[in-house]
């Protein structure tokens, strides 16, 4: 799969400073995030749920899965957030996982394209 992306991409770095959910970005607009790495800081292995949420269902990217000490979780096919939508993040162990989401301006473009397995 590739994607072109157009636009100014910003950063927004968060601490997960507890155990409970925690708002990694609330689309205003509908808005193009285009990665997120989670990193481990401690040494342990805490899990690391994180969450595309409508303001009444949670839908998973991934579910209290365990990080590995000093390790990195990266998520790196865009995806688009509607409005009003969140990107959500949970910890199982509260100030061990920095998160950093990068999201295009919410009036930017994506535009992919999907080339299948068997023709790359």
């Amino acid at each position: 799969m590739s994607f072109t992306l157009t636009g100014n991409i910003q950063t927004i770095a968060t601490k997960l400073t507890t155990t409970n959910v925690t708002a990694l970005y609330t689309a205003t607009k509908r808005t193009t995030i285009v990665s997120l790495i989670a990193a481990e800081i401690t040494g342990n292995t805490p899990t690391l749920t994180l969450e595309l949420y409508n303001g009444t269902t949670s839908y998973y990217l991934r579910y209290q899965a365990a990080m590995t000490a000093n390790g990195i979780v990266t998520i790196d096919t865009p995806f688009v957030l509607n409005t009003g939508w969140s990107l959500r993040a949970t910890a199982g162990t509260a100030d061990r996982i920095d998160i950093v989401v990068n999201h295009l301006t919410s009036d930017a473009a994506a535009v992919g394209s999907f080339m299948p397995m068997n023709q790359r």
